[in-house]
């Protein structure tokens, strides 16, 4: 039987988390479902949004919140049969974007929750955008599994903030870099059994091999989501 599904994902925020979301559905749908030929795989609309970002304060969120729902509608109006956010900050934004569409969204958010909670972890550290951080999204949907959640102070947050961005500007800040990494040690140091990169640019920041897969990515975690819900029965 002809698969039906169709999945909108909005993205641009940045673009080069989107490409690597992309990069990451086609891998998860050879590997997991057998993928070979153009007809296989996902049937995908990709509307990528050039919003300005809040990815350090809000004053942009209702600009951006305008664009974002007229993207949500023309996914809608295109066909898709569920809708995604290539971003985890804008994810504070899901709930409002919800009321304008009929269509369900697949929450990154509560996708990751239901990662950890499969793993049993019960202190897990999170970076990701400062917006992200104040925002409480993760803490709240982690609460409902009993995990305790260690968050960055403001120093540690202005580091992941010139890491997102040099992500997005293509810079490559070595020192920064080793900055960054500190800061992923020091989570552990605290406590972490793992730790969220709660921002779709992080995954791309640096190589996470030499932490033995202690680290969750957020843009793999919502591109086996969509794949799931492709190929599901």
């Amino acid at each position: 039987m002809k698969n039906i599904k169709k999945i909108g994902i909005i993205g641009g925020v940045g673009p080069q988390s989107t490409n690597f979301i992309y990069k990451k559905i086609i891998e998860f749908s050879q590997a997991k479902y057998g993928a070979k030929n153009n007809d296989d795989f996902p049937y995908l609309i990709f509307e990528s949004l050039p919003i300005p970002d809040f990815i350090g304060n809000k004053k942009q969120v209702p600009k951006a919140k305008e664009m974002l729902i007229k993207s949500a509608k023309i996914l809608e109006a295109a066909g898709a049969t569920k809708l995604a956010i290539g971003s985890n900050t804008v994810h504070l934004l899901i709930q409002e974007l919800q009321k304008h569409v009929k269509t369900d969204f697949i929450s990154v958010i509560e996708e990751v929750g239901k990662k950890i909670s499969k793993q049993k972890i019960k202190t897990v550290g999170l970076f990701g955008s400062p917006v992200l951080i104040q925002s409480g999204l993760y803490e709240k949907e982690l609460k409902k599994y009993g995990v305790n959640v260690i968050l960055p102070n403001s120093k540690q947050l202005e580091i992941s903030e010139s890491i997102i961005r040099d992500v997005l500007a293509g810079v490559n800040n070595l020192f920064l870099k080793k900055e960054y990494i500190s800061l992923l040690h020091s989570m552990y140091d605290y406590g972490a059994e793992n730790i969220i990169l709660g921002c779709t640019e992080l995954p791309q920041a640096i190589n996470y091999e030499a932490l033995n897969g202690k680290t969750i990515d957020s843009d793999e975690v919502l591109a086996e989501a969509i794949v799931d819900y492709y190929y599901a029965k």
